[in-house]
Order: C-alpha cells, then sequence, then structure tokens
C-alpha cells in the first residue's frame, strides 16, 4: 500500500541531503580559514611573548597556510570524487534507460 507521497518524500530527503552536504562543505572551508587565523594569532602572540618581533607570526602564518592547504585539498578530493559518482550513477540510469 503506497500512497503518492513517495516521490514526493524521495525529493525532499534529496533536498536535506543536499542541504547537509552544503553545511559540511561550508564547515570544511571556515575550518581551513580558523585554522589560518588561529596559528597566525598564535604566532603574533608568542612574538610579543618573546620578543621575536616577526618570526613566529611568519611561522604562524606558513604553518597555518599549510593546515588550510591540507585541508582544501581534501575538500577538493572529497567533492571530485562525489562528482565521479554522480556522474557513473547518471550514466548507468541512462544505460539501463535506453536498453
Amino acid at each position: 500500500m503506497s500512497n503518492g507521497n513517495s516521490g514526493s518524500s524521495e525529493r525532499r530527503r534529496s533536498q536535506t541531503s543536499q542541504i547537509a552536504q552544503a553545511y559540511r562543505t561550508a564547515h570544511e572551508i571556515l575550518s581551513s580559514a580558523l585554522a589560518l587565523g588561529l596559528f597566525v594569532g598564535a604566532g603574533y602572540w608568542l612574538d610579543r611573548k618573546v620578543g621575536w618581533t616577526p618570526a613566529l607570526t611568519i611561522c604562524g602564518a606558513c604553518f597555518g597556510f599549510i593546515v588550510a592547504g591540507v585541508s582544501l585539498r581534501a575538500l577538493l578530493r572529497r567533492l571530485d570524487q562525489e562528482s565521479a559518482q554522480k556522474k557513473a550513477k547518471k550514466a548507468r540510469s541512462r544505460e539501463s534507460q535506453s536498453e
């Protein structure tokens, strides 16, 4: 006994999933930016504490860029894999419809 709402329910679930993915992606980007800011801030704070004016800020910025870069690279890999999976799924569905 299925009612006519199953298509609507699947569409709603798909939209919810897309929104969740968008939030996940935004979270990963913001986390990368925060990591960069925190490392620069920590370097600046240590510079003020120790008195090595530009050195630790520069080190913190470099380390922050590395951490943010690694995080963003992982994000891009995940998005690329998801895109490839969607394309493969579409191709399979087209093949099954054409048969």
